[in-house]
């Protein structure tokens, strides 16, 4: 019982410090970041000299997010032993895409930001009258607008996992799944409207609908753990599959 008051308690500080370091990147990085994933689309705008002009800021962004993605893809992994004795299937989904292609997704990201910053100081550096490295960040910025688009679809299908398991298990309040179960539908309709090009402008209220649940829910795992019924009866039915 003290290794799954140890997990549950690390999933929490891991999901907030995730949560802490994705809002301070965006807040760090500001519109320019944003605007790299097109999240903001910069029309008839010299990308490679914003880039240049906002180096220090967008590097910083870059390195929370990356910060963001270690700290998220860890608590995975305490998570995945207790939710593997409900269902493995459901706990290899949750480090799947919560954890591996989440974390791949979000380091391709840092490194075409880090790309851009490159090209950027060298655009300027040479006048900033090269059609050749012109070509080249537009061709990286449309590419971050595609990675933009599809890599939130891993964490989506991540989290229904994560709250699936949950929801099964009864390791927190059920409320608090299904909470996350309902927030996961405006973000998907966030996320295909930009995909598909038919962004209104609400695209991020619709995602931060999430944003308060993943909080609750870190905050719970801290201070209240895991329910020990639940863990008893988790306990007692790996016992009944390995008999």
């Amino acid at each position: 019982m003290n290794t799954y008051r140890k997990n549950a308690v690390m999933a929490g500080i891991l999901y907030f410090l995730g949560s802490v370091f994705g809002f301070s990147g965006s807040v760090i990085g500001g519109e320019v970041l944003s605007s790299l994933t097109a999240s903001k689309p910069l029309v008839g705008v010299d990308i490679l000299g914003l880039v240049a002009a906002n180096s220090s800021q967008i590097t910083g962004g870059a390195f929370l997010i990356l910060m963001m993605a270690i700290s998220l893809v860890a608590m995975t992994v305490f998570l995945y032993p207790i939710f593997r004795k409900d269902s493995k299937e459901l706990a290899m989904g949750m480090v799947l895409f919560r954890g591996a292609l989440e974390e791949t997704w979000y380091f391709l990201l840092v490194l075409g930001f880090l790309a851009q910053v490159a090209l950027g100081n060298e655009y300027v550096a040479t006048g900033a009258d090269s059609a050749v490295l012109q070509s080249m960040g537009n061709v990286l910025y449309q590419f971050q607008d595609r990675l933009g688009a599809v890599g939130p679809l891993f964490f989506l299908i991540g989290a229904t996992c994560l709250y699936f398991s949950f929801y099964r298990t009864r390791l927190i309040p059920r409320w608090l799944s299904v909470w996350g179960f309902i927030a996961v539908v405006p973000y998907m309709a966030a996320v295909l409207l930009h995909l598909f090009h038919m962004d209104t402008g609400y695209e991020f209220y619709l995602q931060m609908v999430l944003a308060p649940q993943e909080m609750v829910m870190a905050v719970w795992l801290i201070v209240k753990g895991f329910n020990p019924s639940a863990i008893a009866a988790l306990s007692a039915k790996k016992g009944l599959n390995e008999v």
